[in-house]
């Protein structure tokens, strides 16, 4: 059998052997055309497989580019935002683009919305510029009503109003969201606690509402409550500034803000929304190529009102010198208008010489793109701030991360989350009604007393101008008021804090009339702050120790299916039912050290007594 299977190998005397010039040729032309046609096929292939690309620029009337437009087809989930000269562009995949008309939508905040009709097919170039004309009454406008609902301004029964990123980011406050809300909104009263790093800011909507109450309106953040309480460390009209928790969001990452006054707040938050709600939404991803944004700006601040100290007088009062001490530690008078001070005395301004340039960095980088099925945003942001307040402890940092991303799971799901993770650390100075706070010791020294050597040259001891020669046995003593530089000098006043905002949320869509949103997330923090005050502090000259450690959390869960109807234009009929379970856990704990064992550290070990106060507080309700 093995004879069978072979076959003759001899060549053919005809024919030419496998190795000749002709053969290689065939062999090498073979393979030449095999590639071109690889080619050919594969450049075919390409221009198939390429989507259709829609380009153009948004206007105004008056011809000035629009930034910031959200240029999208709604029925496709495809569009992108228009760059500060007003272009666009973005692509529709050749699987989703097969000649179909769709509805091309460029919308802003502030502009009639305006709709096009294009037909979509793979490799098609699509150049749609839009001029949108000014809409004073935002008529038209899709708003977030609360609770993941949205309706058309002329369809609500109460007014809200809408505040842009744009309006937020001309601001020119990226320490504080409360403080760039201010001026952007009618019978929206913005108020901010000082010019400070770091200071609080409060906000109220038409007036307040309550006598004991703070008057506060309830913050969401994409569908999340947080908290935004301002609670300071020492209480009353003195101690350090305090922030209030809103400013930890970070303007940069912001798309919009919704101002809900009245019945439209409180209808769907309940009795935590009687002052109100700002409703907060950050930016997102779209789909089409990967786009990065880098942001960094720098300001400078000069205090440019001083108020004009008198330069004429002395330390004394009606015109008599101040007593005479008869030993180093005496106490001198507490005024400066005594006799007139003598010709080629030096004098001091000691309001000027207690201020600087202050100046802020902020710098941003976010990352956004996305699918058809898919969407991310990324960001990260740097704020520092120095005040205008000279040395080293008038200071804020904050450092903040954000992720957002959504999917699309079926043709009725989807689902997305966002987390945001806040970093915050501050130094501050001492203010206020308080013996030991940087104003009072400035502007009531004597003209001719340098309040810069604040250190006794031979002992080293803190000096002020009512205790000018201080000596070791001093070392309990107060100094009347603080000199200003030891107060600037002070570096016991710190805050941390860590915080963290997150949620996941779904979306079923099972007919075209019926929704079904679901999110759950929570909300917590904890912030650790330490106040100090030195030997020799006119307030606690035996030093005092206050540590004040704050921890919040809260969890919201909300569960809404609503059903609408159009009837016409104008009307629509909807009906909503929904679930919503809420906890709130806050602790607090202050413990005052009194009695400093040694001049540092500055901690509740180095002290020789302690008073501890604890509060907890916990709340449900569903």
């Amino acid at each position: 059998m093995s004879d069978s299977l072979q076959s003759d190998a001899r060549p053919n005397p005809g024919s030419r052997p496998p190795n000749s010039k002709s053969s290689v040729a065939r062999k090498i032309f073979g393979h030449f055309t095999a590639a071109v046609a690889a080619l050919v096929c594969a450049a075919t292939m390409a221009s198939a497989q390429t989507g259709a690309t829609i380009s153009g620029t948004v206007t105004s009337e008056a011809g000035v580019p629009l930034p910031s437009v959200n240029v999208l087809l709604p029925g496709l989930n495809y569009g992108t935002q228009t760059d500060d000269a007003g272009h666009y562009s973005f692509t529709v995949p050749a699987s989703r683009a097969n000649g179909q008309t769709a509805n091309l939508v460029a919308r802003v905040i502030g502009y009639t919305a305006k709709t096009v009709s294009v037909t979509l097919a793979a490799g098609q170039n699509i150049a749609q510029d839009f001029v949108l004309t000014v809409n004073p009454l935002r008529l038209g406008d899709v708003l977030v009503t609360g609770a993941g609902t949205t309706s058309t301004r002329e369809r609500l029964g109460s007014v809200i109003n809408s505040v842009d990123s744009g309006l937020i980011r001309r601001s020119n406050n990226p320490q504080n969201l409360v403080s760039a809300l201010a001026a952007t909104a009618p019978n929206v009263e913005v108020r901010t606690q000082s010019g400070d790093p770091g200071a609080s800011a409060s906000i109220k909507i038409r007036g307040n509402a309550s006598l004991t109450g703070t008057n506060q309106p309830l913050f969401v953040v994409d569908g999340q409550p947080i908290d935004n309480q301002t609670m300071s460390t020492n209480g009353g009209d003195q101690s350090t500034v305090t922030q209030n928790r809103a400013a930890d969001i970070n303007p940069s990452d912001i798309e919009s803000v919704e101002i809900l006054k009245g019945a439209a707040a409180a209808s769907i938050y309940g009795a935590r929304a009687a002052n109100g709600v700002i409703l907060v939404t950050t930016k997102r991803g779209r789909s089409g190529p990967t786009r990065y944004t880098l942001s960094s700006s720098s300001t400078w601040d000069n205090v440019q009102s001083v108020i004009p100290l008198q330069h004429t007088y002395g330390q004394g009062a009606n015109d008599t010198t101040a007593a005479v001490c008869g030993t180093p530690n005496c106490s001198l008078s507490s005024v400066s208008w005594g006799p007139p001070i003598p010709a080629g005395t030096p004098t001091f301004n000691h309001e000027k010489e207690i201020f600087d340039t202050g100046h802020t960095f902020d710098n941003n980088l976010s990352m956004s793109g996305g699918n058809d099925r898919t969407s991310f945003y990324l960001s990260g942001g740097l704020t520092a701030q120095d005040g205008t307040v000279a040395g080293p402890n008038n200071r804020y940092n904050r450092a903040t991360f954000r992720l957002k991303g959504t999917h699309q799971l079926t043709s009725t799901l989807n689902v997305g989350g966002n987390f945001n993770y806040i970093d915050t650390r501050g130094r501050f100075v001492q203010k206020g009604s308080n013996t030991s706070g940087l104003l009072l010791g400035a502007l009531r020294s004597t003209p001719a007393f340098d309040n810069t050597q604040y250190l006794d040259p031979v002992f080293g001891l803190h000096r002020s101008y009512r205790f000018p020669n201080p000596t070791p046995t001093s070392i309990n003593s107060s100094r009347g008021y603080d000199n200003p530089f030891f107060t600037l000098n002070n570096n016991g006043n710190t805050s941390e804090l860590g915080r963290e905002i997150a949620n996941i949320n779904a979306e079923w869509t099972p007919f075209g009339w019926l929704t079904v949103k679901e999110t759950l997330g929570g909300d917590y923090y904890s912030e650790n702050r330490l106040e100090a005050l030195p030997f020799t502090s006119s307030t606690a000259p035996a030093g005092r120790v206050l540590r004040f450690d704050l921890n919040n959390l809260e969890i919201d869960h909300n569960l809404i299916a609503t059903a609408v109807h159009s009837i016409g234009q104008n009307a629509d009929l909807t009906f909503s039912v929904g679930q919503n379970l809420n906890s709130r856990r806050f602790r607090s704990t202050f413990i005052e050290g009194d009695n400093l064992k040694a001049p540092t550290p500055f901690s509740l070990q180095n002290t020789l007594s302690t008073t501890p106060n604890e509060a907890n507080s916990l709340f449900h309700a569903g």
